[in-house]
C-alpha cells in the first residue's frame, strides 16, 4: 500500500522516500530522427540479379517426419505406490533425480494464491535435519545442483550429480519432501521475493497485460483467473505451507524419473531405501470449476500513466491437451502466431502496419482447457488500429485456415525440431515427467514428430475454424488510457478502466474467527483504561485539530540525513505535511477529503506538483485512520474488533497486546499497552508482508492530552526517529493550507 509514496513516510512522521527514478522512453517507434532507406521501385523484382541463374544452390527439401529414437525406459513402482521411470543413458556420467508431486498452481484456494509456489521454493531452505546453509553445502560439496519449482500443475523437485554422488541425491531429495521445516525467517525472505514479483509486474507492461488477459477472460471465479497481489501473498503464513504439504505430498501423488548412467541391477533397492519412509496417504481430489461463458468482444483498459507503448493480448479459450485437435491446433497456429518471423501475425504487424515490433500467439498445453492468446504492442496512438490487424488476422485464420505451403513449413519446422529437445537423459525425463502427468505415455514422446506429419490442410483448417471464434474475444491494452480511450470511443468499443496499481484479482472475504467473551470483556476494560490515561474520551472526541513540529534523523539508502517536519491534521479528512531533508529538499503533501497533492524535486531539480490518486490515497486514508493520538477512539467504536495477544516485555517493561482490525483488508494494527503507565508504546502492523514498527516514549501533558514526544519508526532497513518539538490543539489553521498550489514553490 504504501511501497511508492512519500507521505507514507512522513504522516508517521517519518519523512520521506526518494522519488522513483524516471524511465527513459523513445518517442513514438524510435525511429523518428532516423534516416530513411529510399522507396523501393516498383519493377524491383524484375531487376532481381539472382533471376534465372540455373546454378544457384536450392535448399533440400524437408524430410518426412520420423521417430524419435530415445533410450530404452523402464517403468517400476515402489511398495509405497510410488511411479518410477528410468531412463538409463552411460553417454556421460552423471545423474539426474526429476520428482513431480500433483500440487499446482491449478489446486491452489482462492483464498491461499502462492501457497504451492511459496511452499515449492521453501523446501530448499530447510528440513529437520539441515538448515538452508547446510543443505547448499552437502550438494555444493558434490559438485551437484538441486532446485524445487512450482507450475500451474506440478510440484518439481529435481537434483543433479555425477554418477557416483547419486547417493547424496537420494538423501537429499526425500528429506526435503518428507521433513521440509519451512523456518520463519527463510519465510520472510521468500514472501519478500514473491512480493517483489508481483511489484515488478507493476513496472512489465507486457507481463501486466498477460495477467489481466486471463483474469478478463476467465474471470473471478475460476482458478485461471486468480492472479495473485501483494495481499495474497502477505496473507500467506507458515500454517498455510505446512497445511498444503500434508495435504497434497504423498508418494502415491508422484512419479520419479531418474536418468543418467545408473545401475540398473542396484537402483530399485536404493530407491527404496531413499522413499520408503515417504508413507502414502489418501489425497483431495483436484478441484474443478464449471468454465465460464464468453458472449461478445470484452476490453479492458489498463491505465499506466506515462506509459510510452501499449501492451496488446487477444484471448480466447483454447484446448485441452488430450484434444484429438491437439497436433492440428500446433500446425495453424504455427502458421498465425507461433512460428517467429514466418508467421502471419508477425508479417501484418511489421510489413502491413509498418511496425518494428514483433507480435505472436500461443495456447497452453495442460490437462485442462487453457487460454488462446495473441500478443504484441505498439505505441499509444496506433492501440485499436493494431488490434484491428490482429483481430483481422485470427479472423482470417478461422474462415481460411492455413494454405497448403503454409502447413509444408510449419510442419516440418515442428517435426524437425522436435527431435532436437533431447540433447541430454535428462532432457528426456523433463518431457517424460509433463507426458505423464498428461496421461500419454512414453509412446507420445517416440511418435510426436509422426502425429505433427500426419496434419493435412483440411484438418488444420477444422481445427482452426472450429477453436478461433472472430466474434467472441477478450482484449486487454496496458498504456495510458488518456491515448487509448479516444481511439476506442471513435470506434464505439465499450470497454472497463482500472489502474495498474489495482489488485487484478479481488481475495474473498475471510470469516470472522470467533472471539471469546472473556477476552473481549478483558480488552474492552483495558482500553477503557488507556483511555482515561491518555486524556479521556471527552477530551479526545472534542479535538478539531492537531499541528506538531519536530526535527530528527531518518535513514535513506543507507546514509543518515537531518529531517524537519510540520504536520497538520484536522479531523477527520485534511492533513497536509511540509518535510525538509537534509535542510535542502523539502517535500509537500497536501489531502482534502477524497483529492491531495505532493509536491516534490524531481530528478533533475525542478521542483512537480502531482495529484494523488488510486492507491496512494488509499494508503492516505490508512495513515488517517491510524492517527496516535486518536487510535484509541478508534479502537473503542461501535463494532470495532479487538482482540488480545499473548503480553509481551518491551525494553524490560510488560506490555498488554491488543490486535486491533481497521477497515483495510490485510492491515491489523497491534497496540502495545505499558501494563503501568497504560500508554500506548507501540504500534505494529505488516502491510503486504512488510513489517512497520512505531514507537512512542516521552509522553507529556499538552493541553489535558498525554502526547508522546519521542517517536522512532521502523519500515524495513530504514529507521527515523523524531523528537517532537511543539504540539498545538486545535491551532487556527489558514482556509487554504490544503489547496493545491498554482504553482511549485522551492
Amino acid at each position: 500500500m504504501k511501497r511508492a509514496f512519500v507521505l507514507l513516510f512522513v504522516a508517521a512522521a517519518c519523512g520521506p522516500k526518494p522519488a522513483p527514478a524516471p524511465v527513459p522512453t523513445l518517442p513514438g517507434d524510435g525511429d523518428a530522427h532516423v534516416a530513411k532507406p529510399p522507396p523501393v521501385p516498383v519493377n524491383a523484382a524484375a531487376n532481381d540479379p539472382w533471376a534465372g541463374k540455373p546454378n544457384l544452390i536450392s535448399a533440400p527439401p524437408a524430410k518426412a517426419p520420423a521417430a524419435v529414437a530415445l533410450p530404452k525406459i523402464e517403468e517400476m513402482k515402489l511398495s509405497n505406490g510410488l511411479q518410477v521411470f528410468v531412463v538409463k543413458s552411460d553417454k556421460l556420467p552423471v545423474v539426474s533425480l526429476q520428482l513431480a508431486i500433483r500440487a499446482g498452481r491449478m489446486h491452489e484456494p482462492r483464498s491461499r494464491l502462492g501457497v504451492s509456489e511459496a511452499t515449492a521454493d521453501m523446501l530448499v531452505k530447510g528440513t529437520k535435519k539441515r538448515d538452508a546453509v547446510a543443505l547448499a553445502k552437502a550438494i555444493d560439496f558434490v559438485g551437484g545442483t538441486i532446485a524445487a519449482d512450482s507450475t500451474f500443475e506440478a510440484t518439481l523437485v529435481s537434483c543433479s550429480v555425477l554418477a557416483r554422488n547419486l547417493p547424496t541425491c537420494l538423501e537429499l531429495v526425500p528429506e526435503m519432501v518428507t521433513q521440509p521445516s519451512f523456518p520463519e525467517d527463510e519465510l520472510s525472505k521468500e514472501k519478500d521475493n514473491l512480493l517483489a514479483s508481483v511489484r515488478q509486474r507493476l513496472d512489465d507492461a507486457g507481463n501486466l497485460a498477460s495477467a489481466h488477459v486471463q483474469n478478463l477472460l476467465w474471470g473471478n471465479d475460476h482458478v485461471r483467473g486468480w492472479i495473485n497481489s501483494e495481499t495474497s501473498v502477505g496473507n500467506l503464513k507458515r500454517e498455510d505451507l505446512i497445511a498444503w504439504h500434508r495435504a497434497w505430498f504423498a508418494p502415491n501423488n508422484a512419479m520419479l524419473v531418474v536418468a543418467g548412467d545408473v545401475d540398473m541391477k542396484k537402483l530399485k533397492g536404493d530407491l527404496e531405501r531413499a522413499f520408503g519412509g515417504w508413507k502414502k496417504t489418501s489425497v483431495p481430489p483436484t478441484p474443478t470449476y464449471p468454465e465460464p461463458g464468453l458472449s461478445g468482444i470484452r476490453i479492458r483498459v489498463v491505465d499506466k500513466p506515462g506509459q510510452t507503448q501499449t501492451h496488446i493480448r487477444v484471448a480466447q479459450f483454447g484446448i485441452k491437451h488430450e484434444d484429438p485437435r491437439f497436433f492440428d491446433t500446433l500446425v495453424w497456429n504455427y502458421t498465425l502466431g507461433g512460428g517467429d518471423f514466418s508467421s502471419r501475425l508477425m508479417k501484418v504487424v511489421r510489413v502491413q502496419g509498418g511496425k518494428t515490433y514483433g507480435a505472436s500467439s500461443s495456447f497452453d498445453r495442460n490437462i485442462d482447457r487453457g487460454s488462446l492468446v495473441a500478443q504484441t504492442f505498439t505505441r499509444n496512438s496506433e492501440a485499436v488500429a493494431t488490434t484491428k490487424l490482429i483481430t483481422a488476422e485470427i479472423a482470417k485464420m478461422a474462415k481460411d485456415g492455413p494454405t497448403q505451403e503454409e502447413v509444408t513449413s510449419a510442419v516440418a519446422n515442428i517435426a524437425g525440431g522436435y527431435g532436437m529437445r533431447f540433447q541430454s537423459a535428462a532432457d528426456i525425463g523433463a518431457a517424460l515427467v509433463t507426458a505423464e502427468l498428461h496421461g500419454f505415455g512414453i509412446e507420445y514422446l517416440t511418435n510426436y514428430s509422426l502425429a505433427v506429419g500426419k496434419v493435412d490442410v483440411a484438418a488444420a483448417k477444422r481445427a482452426a475454424s472450429e477453436i478461433l471464434d472472430p466474434k467472441n474475444y477478450a482484449i486487454v491494452m496496458v498504456g495510458d488510457a488518456k491515448d487509448i480511450e479516444p481511439q476506442l470511443k471513435k470506434e464505439g468499443w465499450r470497454y472497463e478502466k482500472v489502474s495498474f496499481t489495482d489488485p487484478i484479482t479481488a481475495l474473498p472475504k475471510q470469516p470472522d474467527a470467533p472471539v471469546d467473551p472473556k477476552a473481549a470483556q478483558a480488552a474492552k476494560k483495558l482500553l477503557d483504561e488507556a483511555l482515561v490515561a491518555k486524556g479521556g474520551r471527552a477530551k479526545l472526541a472534542a479535538i478539531k485539530a492537531l499541528k506538531m513540529t519536530a526535527t530528527g534523523t531518518t535513514m535513506i539508502q543507507g546514509a543518515q540525513y537531518p529531517v524537519e517536519i510540520e504536520r497538520v491534521f484536522v479531523i477527520p479528512d485534511k492533513m497536509r505535511i511540509d518535510a525538509t531533508i537534509a535542510k535542502q529538499v523539502k517535500v509537500i503533501v497536501g489531502v482534502d477529503g477524497r483529492t491531495g497533492w505532493q509536491q516534490a524535486p524531481s530528478q533533475t531539480g525542478a521542483v512537480q506538483i502531482a495529484e494523488i490518486t488510486g492507491k496512494d490515497m488509499l494508503a492516505i486514508d490508512f495513515e488517517r485512520w491510524r492517527e496516535p493520538e486518536l487510535i484509541l477512539l478508534k479502537a473503542t467504536e461501535p463494532g470495532a474488533k479487538v482482540v488480545p495477544a499473548p503480553d509481551e516485555t518491551v525494553d524490560g517493561k510488560p506490555q498488554f497486546v491488543l490486535k486491533l482490525a481497521s477497515p483495510f483488508p490485510g492491515l491489523d494494527v497491534s497496540l502495545y499497552i505499558d501494563k503501568k503507565t497504560k500508554l500506548v508504546t507501540r504500534m505494529a502492523y505488516s502491510d503486504n508482508g512488510q513489517k512497520e514498527l512505531d514507537e512512542f516514549d516521552d509522553y507529556r501533558d499538552d493541553a489535558g492530552v498525554k502526547v508522546a514526544h519521542k517517536r522512532k519508526s521502523t519500515t524495513g532497513g530504514r529507521v527515523t526517529e523524531l523528537q517532537i518539538d511543539k504540539v498545538e490543539v486545535d491551532p487556527k489553521i489558514e482556509a487554504d493550507l490544503f489547496k493545491k498550489p498554482a504553482s511549485a514553490t522551492k
